[in-house]
């Protein structure tokens, strides 16, 4: 006889039928589950991000070797602005507790939660478009400027992004907290 397997046909391994037998190990386990998947979502996000710091160090070596160093200033101030957003998501604490409290969590606010994080990555993508245009308008200084402005902007508006993302995670378990917390 197997020792993975039991009389009725259930192939879950034995930690698994275990698992059912002991209150509250379910929801342990996807309390863990969650933490696991929120770190991955942002080790992925600040991965994205520190990919964009390749880009405005090309800028900046092609601003300096073409003797444009006044120009340089902006490039190197949303490169610092990139590198404190991707150190903050990356090392972000993930055991916000209401969030991860398997008792407390709906599933709307999950489903939200999922959604809001949809909306992150797009965010992303769009500020990676605007890395590439920032790349490609070195030509004048005007061009420059306008797309170091609007790339600028693009990285605050995801810093506070993600300071409400944070804000509501931690709401989520409070009696103060109201139903949809970031997404009203």
């Amino acid at each position: 006889m197997s020792t993975t397997g039991n009389a009725s046909g259930d192939n879950r391994n034995w930690l698994q039928r275990l698992a059912d037998k002991i209150p509250g190990i379910s929801g342990y386990q996807a309390k863990e589950t969650r933490r696991d998947v929120d770190k991955l979502f942002r080790v992925t996000l600040a991965d994205r991000l520190r990919r964009l710091k390749d880009t405005t160090s090309a800028v900046v070596r092609d601003l300096t070797d073409g003797g444009r160093l006044f120009e340089v200033a902006p490039v190197e101030r949303v490169s610092k602005k990139i590198d404190t957003l991707e150190n903050r998501v990356r090392f972000a604490t993930y055991g916000y507790a209401g969030f991860f409290d398997a008792v407390q969590i709906k599933e709307d606010q999950l489903d939200m939660l999922y959604r809001f994080d949809v909306g992150l990555v797009e965010r992303i993508e769009n500020i990676e478009g605007q890395a590439a245009a920032l790349r490609a308008a070195t030509a004048t200084a005007t061009e420059l400027k306008a797309a170091t402005s609007a790339l600028e902007q693009s990285l605050d508006d995801l810093h506070h992004t993600f300071d409400t993302r944070h804000d509501s995670l931690n709401g989520f378990g409070s009696a103060e907290a109201p139903g949809r917390p970031l997404f009203s």
